[in-house]
């Protein structure tokens, strides 16, 4: 409860400061230390130090991996806000609420990490979407961002009805909405009962951006302003992808219908791989690129549900990891531009070398290039389906797609070094120098050490 209740403060607090503060910088410094105050809080859960521990076991259960990787999304948004400290002003006057409905975000994300009914599930997912419908359209300036705000919220309610068809397809073939419950269904009404585990599963692949379920990524993406694209498609996936991990645990599979929910996932994967990297191919944009190779990207994620055990959450929380700092240097860099066109690229190895060095090895981490976090982040994702030697066909495609991934990272790399052109970008302060170089050290030590993080969980801290 620690972390649920300090995100909620949280966001009250940055809610009402807006009225006292109004220095940007004021902001983000205070932001960053209630994220380091909810930290604290989620140790201390992890050691047995949480509020109202016991009283609500019906709803909130404790789950060490949960909060373990509701710390690890709450040092990532540290990261996130200190590197944009000065970009939120730029999107419109009302930068506290913009921190506020992060913090209210974080508050979907610690519910996910904990839940042990359908309903705090329910709760948590919507917990951490309905801030994002209204960050979308926070640029009023903007017909694109209005426009993504719109259809991101029209989107995100049909997908709720999905989930709550499913929630209730489950209760009536289970009677119960107890994650530990649902494996014990009435055999009169299995179809029913994997029916609603289909619908929830297309549910979180919306929230994730899997195909066939992803066609709002490219335009809500491109659409909301490059600041908030960061955290959506970093952290706000990282928390989805933590509650449909933890939904999937209570997913029978060793039954008639249950074998099926790999084939099912083998396909959206598919998909999920095609759909990505192909559409990323022939973007123009690289902001748009970057929002198809976030749906690529997904399809990797995935492969960690294959099998749910400690290898494969070890895996979605690496993969978490490594993705997201790359994915938040770059749309740092993206954000540097008035326009995110390749051309704008051209020229930036010289105008900024730390610059354009830190998207270098966020491109090649992206990409799974060997000696960075992203490559161990696949290999350690694809092991996960290896177990079984019938998914070798979607390992070979993956891989495929892996080298074709390679084609539109490297056209990036390609303008920053090899094209001439009068590049125009500042140089940035100290702190967001340290920050792009801690995360390019980051990035390489996970590719060269990548034991690193179990080893760090694995410490009589946690």
């Amino acid at each position: 409860m620690n972390t649920i209740i300090l995100s909620a403060l949280s966001g009250v607090i940055l809610m009402f400061s807006g009225f006292f503060i109004k220095n940007n910088r004021a902001l983000n410094i205070l932001s960053v230390i209630l994220f380091f105050g909810m930290i604290i809080g989620g140790i201390f859960e992890l050691r047995g130090c949480s509020m109202f521990a016991g009283q609500f076991d019906n709803m909130i259960e404790k789950s060490l991996y949960g909060v373990s990787f509701f710390i690890a999304l709450a040092a990532l948004a540290i990261f996130y806000l200190l590197i944009n400290k000065d970009a939120f002003v730029k999107v419109g006057k009302h930068v506290a609420e913009y921190y506020a409905l992060i913090f209210f975000s974080f508050v979907g994300i610690a519910v996910l990490a904990q839940f042990h009914n359908l309903v705090m599930m329910f709760l948590g997912i919507e917990l951490l979407s309905i801030p994002m419908y209204i960050i979308a359209g926070t640029s009023k300036t903007s017909i694109k961002s209005t426009e993504a705000s719109v259809k991101y919220f029209l989107m995100g309610a049909f997908s709720t009805g999905i989930l709550l068809l499913g929630i209730a397809f489950l209760y009536g073939s289970t009677g119960s909405f107890m994650m530990d419950k649902l494996v014990n269904y009435m055999k009169d009404f299995e179809a029913l009962y994997y029916l609603g585990w289909c619908l929830i599963i297309f549910s979180f692949c919306f929230k994730v951006s899997a195909a066939p379920f992803h066609a709002w990524t490219p335009d809500v993406y491109d659409g909301t302003p490059t600041v908030f694209t960061s955290f959506m498609s970093t952290i706000v996936k990282g928390g989805s992808f933590l509650g449909f991990i933890l939904v999937l645990r209570s997913l029978p599979v060793n039954t008639q219908y249950g074998s099926y929910y790999q084939l099912l996932l083998a396909s959206i994967i598919i998909l999920t791989l095609f759909i990505g990297n192909f559409g990323a191919v022939t973007q123009k944009s690289v902001k748009r690129m970057m929002a198809y190779s976030s749906i690529a990207q997904a399809g990797f994620m995935l492969f960690a549900l294959f099998f749910i055990n400690s290898a494969s959450k070890e895996a979605l929380l690496f993969y978490t990891i490594s993705y997201s700092i790359a994915n938040i240097i770059i749309f740092y860099t993206i954000n540097q531009f008035k326009k995110p066109t390749f051309e704008n690229f051209s020229g930036l190895g010289k105008a900024n070398p730390i610059l354009a060095a830190s998207v270098t090895i966020a491109l090649i981490s992206l990409a799974g290039i060997p000696l960075t976090g992203g490559f161990f982040a696949k290999f350690m994702a694809l092991s996960i389906a290896g177990a079984n030697d019938k998914n070798l066909f979607l390992i070979v495609i993956a891989l495929v797609m892996a080298v074709l991934s390679m084609y539109y990272y490297f056209k990036v790399i390609n303008y920053i070094y090899f094209k001439k052109g009068k590049n125009k970008v500042k140089t940035q302060d100290g702190l967001t120098n340290f920050l792009l170089i801690l995360g390019m050290i980051i990035l390489i030590v996970m590719g060269i050490f990548p034991g690193i993080l179990s080893s760090f969980l694995q410490t009589p801290m946690w």
